[in-house]
C-alpha cells in the first residue's frame, strides 16, 4: 500500500500561517504579509484552510471591512504542533515542551486580614 504525503500543510504558507493564528488566537488577513510579502499567495493559501476546516473566517466591520482569521479545534491542535516545530528548528527545544504542557490556571490566594474582636 502506498502512502499519500500530499496533505493540505504541503500548501504554501499552511504551516506558518497555522502556527501564526495558534500562537495570536486570532489574526487580520493584513497579518499574513509578516509570513510573506505576495499578499495573494498567502491568502489564498489561509481561504484554502478555511475551506477544509482547519481556520474560520469571519468579516468584521469597523473603519473599514477586516477578515479575521482563528482556528477550529481540529486547526488549533496542527497550529500547536507547528509552533512546537518552528521551536525545535530555531534550537529552543524548551519551547516546544513547553508549548505542549497545557497550561495550569492560576489560583488567587484569599487575603488574610486581621480579625476584628469585637467586645
Amino acid at each position: 500500500m502506498e502512502t499519500d504525503y500530499q496533505s493540505p500543510l504541503s500548501m504554501r504558507y499552511a504551516a506558518d500561517i497555522l502556527a501564526m493564528v495558534y500562537e495570536n488566537g486570532k489574526i487580520m488577513a493584513t497579518d499574513l504579509l509578516r509570513i510573506a510579502k505576495n499578499y495573494k499567495t498567502v491568502s489564498k493559501t489561509a481561504d484554502a484552510l478555511v475551506e477544509i476546516g482547519l481556520m474560520e473566517m469571519r468579516l468584521e466591520s469597523g473603519a473599514r471591512l477586516m477578515k479575521i482569521y482563528t482556528l477550529t479545534p481540529k486547526g488549533e491542535g496542527i497550529g500547536k504542533r507547528m509552533l512546537e516545530c518552528r521551536a525545535i528548528l530555531a534550537g529552543n527545544e524548551i519551547a516546544a515542551v513547553s508549548a505542549a504542557e497545557p497550561e495550569t490556571p492560576k489560583i488567587k490566594k484569599k487575603k488574610k486580614g486581621k480579625k476584628k474582636d469585637k467586645a
